[in-house]
């Protein structure tokens, strides 16, 4: 009974859906007989409720742009593939040379930029604090002086390893500006960067040949790092660590010789000093603007050439002390089998 009572209520309620409240009251009443009173004034009160019951506000559905907004893409930019600056020496920034010479450093992706040399073309350049000249030890040891080129020469390659050791820089590859660099300059030279820091000065090239130990392959077997027994000879270009950097600040001071000379008496300062072959750089043919020492030598005093050979045999002996000290760092050595370069003055 009481199911088929809620079924006429139900149908009655779909029927009379929009009809007013009070209407639907007195359909109630007429069946209050049926379902009784009380369910009838309930289900009107429910009613009354609902329907005085404020309608939700009408909320629009968020349109869909019409096109997607794809975000811009940027060109990747090309990322160095070392931390190590290379710098080139010049007296001539805004010459074909040295201009060659950078966009070849960038395009192989190395972080590079020129800096200004040291004149002494006319005359002996100026002193910085620190810096002094020793011609009476140059008469000494080379029986001449040195030339105000040369000098300028010196302080170029001094001031860009101190300048590199007051920035802070772990490595810095100084240039000249009369090379070339060969195809896997960039490669060979990113592998170096990675070198423990006992090695502590890397010579890209150099003008002799001399007895070496082979260290390690670098670039998969193409270029070997090798240590000499003695100096190579040029500053054409080199990788210096701060090791390094401090080593020839300190001693390298007081100038008495010119700069490759003093890399090559690495012995006399005991600098980590080692080389790659073949060669990375090669030397154009041109005339250089650096006038040598030995280049119509100045007469000095008679009792200087006496005292010349001993200093050499001095000298000497303490290169092979030295070498017999280190003897597991630089042998088993031996001459290399070809030629390790393509500069015309290498000595082969």
């Amino acid at each position: 009974m009481k199911q088929q009572n809620h079924r006429r209520f139900t149908a009655a309620l779909k029927r009379f859906a929009n009809i007013p409240v009070d209407m639907v009251g007195q359909l109630l009443k007429q069946l209050a007989g049926n379902t009784g009173v009380a369910v009838a004034n309930g289900a009107s009160a429910q009613l009354q409720r609902v329907a005085t019951q404020p309608a939700p506000a009408y909320q629009p559905r968020p349109q869909k742009p019409h096109k997607r907004e794809r975000p811009t893409r940027q060109r990747p930019q090309t990322s160095h593939i070392t931390k190590a600056p290379c710098w080139v020496i010049t007296l001539d920034p805004d010459g074909e040379r040295v201009k060659s010479l950078l966009e070849s450093l960038r395009a192989q992706r190395l972080p590079t930029t020129a800096i200004p040399g040291v004149d002494g073309r006319s005359g002996m350049p100026e002193f910085e604090r620190g810096e002094r000249l020793s011609q009476g030890t140059t008469r000494w040891r080379h029986l001449c002086e040195l030339k105000s080129s040369e000098v300028g020469c010196y302080l170029a390659h001094l001031r860009a390893i101190r300048r590199a050791y007051e920035s802070g820089l772990e490595r810095v590859c100084i240039l000249e500006d009369d090379v070339r660099l060969e195809p896997s300059f960039g490669k060979v030279l990113a592998e170096l960067e990675r070198l423990p820091a006992n090695v502590e000065m890397v010579r890209l090239m150099g003008l002799k040949v001399r007895k070496r130990k082979e260290i390690q392959p670098l670039a998969d077997g193409s270029h070997t790092l090798v240590r000499p027994e003695r100096g190579w000879c040029g500053a054409q270009g080199y990788l210096i660590n701060r090791a390094g950097m401090k080593k020839v600040l300190a001693h390298g001071s007081r100038i008495f010789e010119p700069i490759d000379k003093l890399f090559d008496h690495f012995w006399q300062f005991d600098l980590q000093l080692y080389g790659v072959e073949p060669h990375l750089l090669w030397e154009t043919e041109h005339e250089s603007s650096i006038v040598k020492s030995n280049a119509g030598r100045d007469k000095v005093a008679t009792w200087l050439y006496w005292l010349h050979p001993l200093g050499k045999l001095w000298r000497s002996l303490e290169r092979h002390y030295y070498l017999r000290r280190n003897a597991r760092a630089f042998y088993p050595a031996q001459n290399p089998t070809k030629r390790p370069g393509r500069t015309p003055r290498l000595k082969f």
